[in-house]
């Protein structure tokens, strides 16, 4: 019997799957706990299913291997893991919609402060539930993207807000906007404010427990800044941030998430003929193809088309014509030995990172994983998933 990795063709999937290695989660873990200050927790950032990677799953594994709580984007996503029986402490790190505050309160999940309008709702809230609610402050350091502002002009905000019955002010938290380039002057500044503004409200009796600025880039380039928490995220999952600079201490990563897809069909064409919808390939020569059951509704994006490889038997083989809803075409005329139906194709994983993807249609190899489409299964090595 044929195997895929650590999974049986008995299991594997009819058109395409994904294989997360929990063991690999567990070992970027450890390899990030080596570098993080002894007294800083890590969050991990399992946001957008674990930036495709499934949340529930990877949750689980990191709490286990001794994370101190969990990151997510939206109420949604931390209500379903506390239905599905997770208690650890969770963090919204944006906006969550007054409508949903009653659930914030209920589940207690940590919200994001960035006004007082939000500080108020969710005293109210708390208050009418008879409860207290955590929350972070965001200050904006220089990402311009939510927080108060650290110029001074916040701060009667912020003291406002966290002097509010109900209200536990328990994080403050700011986001590095360039920590993954050699700009460190802007990282040291984005800090230096963060800090700064931190002593402002201490000084007038604000005193968080937590404090945290630390994303992948910040956590392996700046371990002066750990202070009590990091938030860990492209990193866990093996990969790195685009064009980061070499840490002082490299980390040893392995590419969590696997893409698996089959060779459906086989044939060959000859010379003058055109492949898929367009036209936008024709033969210059007898070619074999080979249909391979995954499309762009798969994630596989449609700007792949024509030219992109993917790997069958360890030889890569170029995409001809356009990316399909469901299916795209590879020219194997070439290879060493025949395709047929069933074999295996990597898109992307440990012998051709996600990055391959993300430098071809210019984007980042964080989006290659979220896009991962829900029908395309995914098959857990290495735990009880």
């Amino acid at each position: 019997m044929e195997d895929f990795g650590n999974i049986q063709k008995s299991d594997y999937y009819d058109r395409s799957c994904v294989e997360i290695s929990l063991d690999a989660l567990r070992h970027n873990f450890a390899e990030i706990r080596k570098v993080t200050a002894p007294g800083a927790g890590i969050l991990a950032v399992v946001k957008a299913d674990a930036y495709g990677h499934g949340a529930y799953e990877t949750a689980t594994t990191l709490l286990e291997c001794g994370a101190a709580g969990l990151c997510l984007a939206t109420i949604d996503e931390a209500v379903d893991l506390r239905r599905r029986g997770i208690k650890a402490p969770m963090m919204t790190l944006g906006f969550t919609d007054k409508s949903r505050y009653a659930d914030a309160v209920r589940f207690d999940i940590e919200q994001s402060v960035y006004s007082y309008d939000i500080a108020k709702a969710l005293s109210d809230e708390a208050v009418s539930q008879g409860k207290q609610i955590k929350v972070h402050i965001k200050l904006d350091t220089g990402m311009g993207r939510i927080g108060f502002a650290t110029d001074g002009t916040g701060t009667e905000e912020i003291i406002r807000s966290c002097r509010l019955p109900g209200i536990i002010p328990y994080g403050v938290f700011s986001h590095f906007a360039v920590a993954d380039t050699d700009d460190d002057s802007y990282t040291m500044k984005q800090y230096d404010a963060f800090m700064a503004q931190i002593k402002v409200l201490e000084d007038e009796g604000i005193v968080f427990e937590k404090k945290h600025i630390c994303n992948s880039a910040g956590i392996m380039r700046f371990p002066q800044m750990h202070l009590d928490l990091v938030r860990a995220g492209i990193i866990l999952y093996g990969l790195m941030p685009p064009g980061c600079p070499e840490p002082p201490v490299k980390l040893d990563l392995i590419p969590v998430m696997t893409w698996y897809a089959k060779v459906i069909h086989v044939k060959k064409i000859p010379a003058g003929a055109t492949v898929s919808y367009g036209r936008h390939f024709t033969a210059e020569r007898e070619t074999e193809v080979a249909t391979v059951g995954i499309g762009y509704a798969d994630g596989l994006s449609r700007r792949l088309s024509n030219g992109f490889e993917l790997v069958i038997d360890g030889e890569k083989c170029p995409i001809i014509g356009n990316v399909c809803m469901d299916m795209c075409m590879v020219d194997t005329t070439d290879m060493k030995v025949r395709p047929k139906v069933g074999d295996k194709v990597i898109v992307f994983g440990r012998e051709r990172l996600a990055d391959d993807l993300a430098d071809r249609i210019g984007t980042i190899n964080y989006e290659i994983t979220c896009v991962v489409g829900k029908r395309v299964r995914r098959l857990y090595t290495g735990g009880n998933g």
